[in-house]
């Protein structure tokens, strides 16, 4: 029995497509309408610092967007933190704004690669309704440090839905639509490292929607130079890329947890941590048992089940894409970003297919007419789908009251105090006695708050001022029980 056929069965209509889009976006802004009140995290301090500091020139940080084999780290975040840094400040909702914004495009993404991988219209709206709000990946919306995640998988969707569109009508790349898609994937590359597996997905696009015969030599040839030229050129990226993460002389495989360990023990705690953040079931445990029946389960459900090649290409998609994070420590929530397209997508072409299937067996036994089995199909989804939205519902009121509260409370108290404050003159040098905060946390802060590169900013972190260098400085600040005060 090919359940796709009743897909195509069942378009819908531009006034129902409207009023879908127009549903899911109510949705979002109601699950997401606490998050432009959430302070900055400390992570959001020093990726500002690490831009304006290191990147701060706009000729530094369009250069790094093109130069892959130096190893920037993720300059893409660059473009997002220091247009809103130049006209915002130390505000934390312009930034939350934009990253609801980008949020919600990644939404109609996932639901246009969905609609474009042949989920069918039910199942690529239901997948939009997952990315919509996923409380297992909760930081991912309220918490802008992890704005790389979310610019991953924003350009990673975008380039995969660029390409997808193409080939879908039969045609191939040109010169101009494959400048275009090599932008979109390098802005994903620049994002983060999960985007190198896109030339991956897009072999097994291929080799799934349109085989080629991959032990004949010349048909492989013919393919290289034709439906493969896009990917091969992404695989130079790629390959640029990878050099630059793994061999440039500071490269992010060197920096603190990034440091992949190839051990079975690593691929246990990624899939047990996908697997609690992904199904909200954060006390539960799997051990290898239930890991290895579940990865069986995708398997037998992507071969066996009838007419749906989007299956077999999620599944590689789970398999290939958390690969680059797959073996570093404490990888959850956000980082599973693309990870939640994927599973939510192949559960929502499972669960459509599996409501029709009960429909058409309760129709048959009980000789409904058709328009009864499509009622009887549309309630199954719509209970699927109230049930998940009253989790959410519950999920993010917990989360709005405790955890998004306490994001950032180590720092806000004193961005607050800060405009009481003349901004010190440029060329003049500050001292802070005392350091609220952690590492160089406090010195960062200080230079975001001058915003003047030619000020000299001295914490008591970095050592004890001499009285003459005490004499020599033109603004002494304290603080005593978290309170900023000026001594001079």
């Amino acid at each position: 029995m090919d359940l796709s056929n009743s897909t195509k069965a069942t378009q819908l209509t531009t006034l129902q497509r409207l009023l879908l889009a127009g549903m899911l976006a109510l949705y979002f802004f109601y699950l997401n309408r606490n998050t432009l009140s959430v302070h900055f995290a400390l992570d959001d301090l020093s990726n500002l610092r690490y831009y304006y500091v290191f990147k701060g020139s706009w000729i530094q940080l369009i250069q790094s967007q093109f130069a892959l084999w130096r190893g920037d780290y993720r300059p893409m975040g660059g473009l997002f933190y220091m247009p809103i840094f130049h006209f915002a400040g130390l505000n934390p909702a312009p930034y939350q704004a934009v990253l609801l914004v980008l949020m919600l495009g990644a939404v109609y993404l996932v639901q246009r690669v969905a609609a474009s991988l042949g989920a069918g219209d039910a199942a690529a709206y239901l997948a939009a309704l997952i990315a919509c709000y996923h409380a297992g990946l909760a930081n991912l919306y309220y918490n802008a440090a992890f704005i790389y995640d979310v610019l991953c998988g924003f350009f990673y969707l975008a380039a995969f839905l660029y390409y997808l569109r193409i080939r879908n009508r039969g045609f191939l790349l040109n010169t101009g639509q494959t400048i275009v898609f090599l932008l979109l994937f390098l802005c994903a590359l620049n994002s983060k490292e999960m985007a190198v597996t896109l030339p991956v997905m897009m072999v097994v696009y291929e080799l799934i929607y349109h085989p080629v015969a991959v032990r004949d030599f010349a048909k492989v040839r013919v393919w290289i130079g034709g439906p493969g030229r896009a990917i091969v050129a992404a695989g130079l990226l790629d390959a640029v890329d990878v050099y630059g993460k793994v061999a440039a002389p500071d490269a992010l495989i060197h920096a603190g947890g990034y440091s992949p360990v190839f051990n079975l023990s690593r691929v246990y705690d990624f899939q047990k941590n996908l697997l609690q953040d992904l199904c909200m079931a954060w006390h539960w445990v799997p051990g290898w048992t239930v890991i290895l029946a579940i990865w069986a389960a995708l398997a037998l459900l992507a071969w066996v089940w009838p007419g749906r090649p989007v299956l077999r290409l999620l599944f590689w998609f789970l398999v290939f894409v958390p690969l680059p994070i797959e073996f570093l420590p404490s990888k959850r929530e956000a980082c599973f970003c693309l990870l939640m397209v994927g599973a939510g997508i192949f559960v929502s072409v499972v669960l459509v297919d599996l409501a029709r299937l009960a429909a058409r067996i309760v129709s048959h036994l009980a000789a409904l007419p058709p328009l009864q089995e499509k009622a009887i199909a549309a309630a199954i989804v719509l209970g699927a789908v109230f049930f998940w939205a009253q989790t959410q519902f519950h999920y993010q009121a917990d989360i709005a009251r405790i955890q998004m509260p306490q994001l950032g409370w180590e720092s806000w108290d004193l961005i607050q105090q800060l405009p009481a404050f003349e901004r010190p003159r440029p060329g003049s040098h500050v001292a802070f006695l005392q350091a609220p905060l952690s590492g160089t946390d406090t010195w960062g802060l200080a230079l975001l708050w001058i915003h003047d590169k030619s000020v000299d900013v001295h914490v008591w972190t970095q050592g004890v001022l001499s009285p003459d260098q005490l004499a020599h400085t033109d603004h002494i600040y304290t603080f005593e029980n978290r309170k900023l005060m000026q001594l001079k």
